[in-house]
């Protein structure tokens, strides 16, 4: 696959999908009351709605139907396997481009686990070559915030993509209203990126670029690192290659704040009820801080400091999983 290169970003020219954007991170967890209670009243997401027939929670806060899903370990989703991530999700403009690209993909032999119909979104699925499954995705539902609440019980038909008519409307919101959830420590304003560690960098760097369709915006000159975005223009998705003592999996997701003075609010309230990060990181590109959920999986929470594309490719490599 051909790219151009432009200021430090590589642009892919011909790709199967083009996402806007990571939509939400799904992950498997071991107890789910209590890690719905967490992402609620530490992180600082509403509960949006559950599907009790996955034993699967959602949470967000009104730009998304959801920036955080879960399923049980226990239950028919989460067939057990233990706690870490069960995918992420990258949101398309249309289903149109969803049913192009997979139908493009296809022709290309690309192997996909399986297809989707949640009621307000059509989904195909595929994995990296680390096996981290990968979610592609197209809202079909303008009105999602009344289709998806309580508990849901619709049971999802059967779906593949050219079945039905694609639907051409642009339906996520491209300005919404940021609910706040006044009696939790922190308030994000929504799920920005993940952070991998991989032990297939080369391969990551292909699937990544030309099979999910993101744009390599800053990578390590060593190819210790490289960060990749949609076309929002965001740093979505980091990719850092395992070494002794840092393991292939999830390193972290990343939850943006407003500013460093409600960050910095919030660790004041988390050390009042108690609580301590378990990292800290300043940082001449971003402030972060670092929580872990009931099972360990890490959470980051940050401000950005710079744009400069030149900036993230020069970050220490040894430091790159806690600062991306």
């Amino acid at each position: 696959m051909m790219t151009s290169t432009l200021q430090n970003t590589e642009i892919p020219q011909d790709t199967y999908f083009q996402p806007r954007r990571l939509g939400h991170v799904n992950l498997v967890v071991g107890d789910l009351d209590a890690s719905m209670r967490f992402y609620n009243e530490v992180v600082g997401f509403e509960e949006t709605y559950r599907v009790l027939a996955i034993q699967g929670g959602f949470l967000g806060n009104g730009n998304t139907h959801h920036d955080i899903g879960m399923v049980a370990s226990a239950g028919p989703s989460g067939k057990g396997r233990p706690p870490g991530l069960n995918h992420l999700a990258f949101e398309l403009e249309t289903e149109v481009d969803l049913v192009q690209g997979y139908e493009r993909a296809i022709a290309d032999q690309v192997v996909f686990q399986r297809t989707l119909d949640h009621d307000i979104a059509h989904s195909v699925y595929c994995e990296d070559p680390d096996g981290n499954s990968c979610e592609l995705y197209a809202d079909v539902e303008r009105d999602w915030r009344n289709a998806r609440t309580g508990n849901v019980t619709k049971a999802k038909p059967i779906w593949k993509p050219g079945m039905t008519v694609p639907n051409t409307e642009r339906n996520y919101d491209p300005d919404p209203v940021i609910n706040r959830v006044d009696h939790a420590i922190f308030h994000p304003l929504r799920t920005k990126h993940a952070t991998l560690v991989v032990a297939h960098m080369q391969e990551s760097l292909r699937f990544y670029q030309e099979v999910v369709g993101l744009t390599l915006l800053a990578r390590h000159e060593q190819g210790r690192y490289a960060v990749f975005g949609g076309t929002c223009g965001e740093r979505n998705i980091a990719v850092v290659q395992a070494s002794d003592g840092n393991a292939p999996g999830l390193h972290h997701f990343g939850l943006e704040l407003r500013s460093e003075a409600e960050l910095d609010a919030s660790l004041r309230e988390l050390s009042a009820r108690g609580m301590q990060p378990e990292r800290v990181v300043n940082h001449p590109l971003r402030r972060a801080v670092f929580l872990t959920d009931p099972d360990g999986l890490r959470v980051q929470l940050f401000v950005d400091k710079s744009s400069d594309l030149r900036q993230w490719s020069e970050v220490d490599a040894e430091l790159a999983q806690w600062v991306l």
